[in-house]
């Protein structure tokens, strides 16, 4: 009798836990190809690529209060929209493959050519292929208001082969209120700046789609890639509130302390969907296109959780005010802080090395912004250009999307086009 009681108590916790022991098959901590869709989202800011990823307490752009919520303090009016950026990854290899030129002649043939000769310049790991960002941005006195649209292609490579490529297609949206205030030490010497902002993200992604489904795709002239990603491929997404809040020492001679602690509650709650037109039905209530489908449920995996952890940054930032004709700009950075804790001798020159972004900017006569900095060893160089209301940026620079520095560096450039504020 013992016995028997004791089996039913394990079969009934057994029940009991087994929907909360769950694995998503999309969940990144158990699937190695979704690991990036863990990332924190962050707009792209050609400016602050431009100089190595430096920039947290540099003030004056618009988006400067979404690097560090102190930098909304005193910002002025400031308005930009729309803002358009454009990031292509690995941009000499493509070139130097020919896939471009196969993609622009346009028949089956060339398509196919094409594609095939793209998934060759990826290389084995992680990497990215191509992001869209799109964003309006509001500043007035202390309040920051900020709308952002992000489109980014993501790669994983299990081996040599280019068959064994997988691409993720991953789409957010974020919406962003910021509010700052100054506490006066010194007068006219030292004073400090608190910010925080709140975030509200919405983020889905596809199911990674490996090289040979989309070679199949570009070869079949049968086969409508646009049906297939609507109706026939699953989708999962969800939302996020992150919380950020950052703090800046206004110190004199232009010299700036800076400490931003980054996407607390950052934690993403998904849904996985049979495809985007069930995503339609289920969330705005009517599908996006008409199809024979007739799915009992439109959800395959109810409400799992992303995980995605909080940061601090810190960093130092000179910009004297020696007139309007040059303005020159220093920032060294060390991101993620709190992961160097713990390490001692060489594991925390290696840490502190690769954490560390160095940055410089000169703006020439209120028109023209040159750029430069160093991103774990990489080289960056960017420019901003101002003609009346209308704002070019662009950068070239280097990321590691390896374990250590060299073992995966990708180039990527950028090009930002806005109007109104910079």
């Amino acid at each position: 009798m013992k016995t028997k009681f004791v089996f039913i108590t394990v079969l009934v916790l057994f029940m009991i836990a087994a929907p909360l022991l769950a694995v998503s098959a999309y969940d990144p901590t158990t699937n190695a190809i979704y690991a990036q869709v863990a990332e924190p989202f962050v707009g792209t800011s050609v400016r602050l690529l431009g100089m190595g990823g430096a920039g947290l307490g540099v003030r004056g752009y618009y988006d400067s209060f979404l690097i560090n919520p102190a930098n909304i303090v005193k910002s002025g009016f400031k308005f930009s929209a729309p803002a358009v950026t454009i990031t292509a990854y690995n941009p000499q290899a493509i070139l130097e493959s020919g896939a471009i030129d196969d993609f622009l002649e346009g028949t089956d043939s060339s398509m196919l050519s094409g594609a095939q000769k793209f998934l060759g310049t990826i290389d084995t790991g992680y990497g990215d292929v191509l992001t869209t960002d799109v964003s309006t941005s509001l500043s007035i006195g202390s309040l920051g208001l900020a709308l952002q649209a992000q489109e980014r292609l993501m790669s994983y490579k299990t081996g040599s082969d280019s068959l064994s490529t997988n691409l993720i297609a991953q789409v957010t949206a974020a919406a962003t209120a910021g509010l700052g205030f100054r506490i006066g030490i010194v007068p006219d010497a030292v004073s400090i700046d608190v910010g925080v902002t709140a975030q509200a993200i919405y983020k889905g992604f596809y199911e990674a789609q490996s090289a040979s489904t989309i070679t199949a795709m570009m070869s079949d002239s049968s086969s409508d890639p646009a049906t297939e990603f609507t109706n026939n491929t699953p989708i999962v997404a969800g939302y996020a509130l992150p919380i950020s809040a950052g703090v800046n020492l206004n110190l004199p001679v232009g010299l700036t302390v800076s400490a931003a602690a980054k996407n607390f509650n950052g934690n993403y709650t998904m849904t996985t969907y049979t495809s985007l037109n069930d995503w339609a039905q289920e969330v705005l209530g009517e599908r996006l296109v008409t199809d024979s489908t007739d799915n009992p449920t439109n959800i395959l995996e109810d409400a799992w959780t992303i995980e995605s952890d909080w940061r601090l940054d810190a960093g130092l930032t000179w910009a004297p005010n020696i007139g309007s004709l040059i303005r020159p700009t220093l920032a060294v950075d060390v991101v993620d802080v709190m992961a160097m804790e713990g390490l001692q001798g060489d594991d925390l020159k290696r840490a502190f090395f690769e954490q560390t972004r160095l940055g410089a900017s000169v703006r020439l006569l209120g028109l023209v912004d040159v750029r430069a900095g160093l991103s774990q060893g990489y080289r960056a160089i960017g420019v901003g250009l101002d003609v009346l209301v209308i704002h070019v940026d662009a950068a070239y620079y280097s990321i590691e999307y390896g374990e250590n520095i060299g073992d995966k560096p990708i180039d990527a450039v950028s090009l930002r086009f806005s109007l109104f504020s910079r």
